[in-house]
């Protein structure tokens, strides 16, 4: 029979197999510029703080710089990730454990363009798919929107490397950048002693279902249950929507009015899982057209 300390050393057994004595690996920002990198992060460190439960709040571990092809490749292996956040689709949540919360309610869906200034001209004229598809995109190569704009037959240029792809914009390698609309006005401020010639497109949004989950490995549901059900509470509670208004990387988006009658391109997704329930509202943010 086990008694009361029995338990106690094989509960702390087990969570040490489980977290790796209490610390939780995730990935390096991409770079310095990296202002996404906080947002997940202090949102994961939240979700794991609110559902804790008595238990002990893992330490995050940033470790190694990945693209994402690499990250998934740990994060599926078991090894050197534990949790890590990605853009979804089908695939990723076949491989992996999704908590379906999304990150930033859909935000990432909703694209504006960086572009060269000299192209401000050209893009004026933009109002239509077909316009928009004699045009070139910069993506990274292991996103799904690459895949998401192929199937609406636009032509992209893509990189492994993510400031290489502002590289490529600035070089006039590819006409435009689309960023999550959330994201965009922060990468130009941070890049603009670097890149000087290039603006944020803000007379258009190019839309499709989509966004960001929290991963973990297939094999790690406690986990996956500790992070959703945190995420669940911070909802409820409105520091999930704190968090999104005040932070650095969103805040600007606020209100949502400002820019919702934008005109809008809007794509299929074919890479969304079919059960995505992106018109429930207290998790997505609808588009108004």
């Amino acid at each position: 029979m086990f008694n009361k300390f029995s338990i106690i050393i094989l509960l702390q057994f087990i969570s040490f197999l489980c977290f790796g004595a209490n610390i939780l690996h995730i990935p390096l920002p991409r770079s310095q510029f990296d202002i996404s990198h906080s947002y997940y992060k202090d949102l994961l460190i939240m979700a794991l703080t609110k559902a804790a439960h008595g238990r002990e709040i893992p330490t995050l571990n940033a470790v190694y710089p990945m693209q994402q092809g690499r990250a998934l490749k740990e994060l599926i292996q078991g090894n050197k990730l534990d949790v890590f956040w990605l853009g979804t689709d089908k695939k990723r949540e076949k491989e992996l454990r999704a908590i379906k919360i999304p990150l930033e309610m859909g935000l990432m869906g909703f694209r504006k363009f960086i572009i060269r200034k000299d192209k401000l001209a050209d893009f004026e004229k933009i109002t239509t798919l077909k316009q928009l598809q004699k045009l070139v995109a910069c993506q990274g190569t292991h996103w799904p929107d690459t895949q998401i704009l192929h199937a609406a037959d636009l032509q992209v240029l893509s990189s492994p490397v993510y400031e290489n792809l502002f590289l490529q914009v600035n070089f006039g390698r590819c006409d435009y950048f689309p960023r999550g609309i959330h994201e965009g006005a922060a990468e130009i401020t941070q890049r603009q002693k670097i890149y000087k010639d290039l603006m944020i497109y803000d007379n258009l949004i190019l839309h499709y279902p989509f966004t960001v989950y929290f991963f973990v490995n297939k094999h790690n549901e406690q986990l996956a249950q500790w992070i959703e059900e945190g995420l669940n509470i911070a909802i409820a509670d409105g520091s999930f929507e704190h968090h999104i208004k005040t932070h650095p990387l969103t805040a600007h988006v606020f209100p949502l009015k400002k820019w919702m009658n934008v005109p809008t391109i809007e794509l299929n997704n074919p890479e969304l899982s079919p059960n995505t329930d992106f018109k429930n509202a207290k998790y997505w943010i609808q588009s108004q057209q």
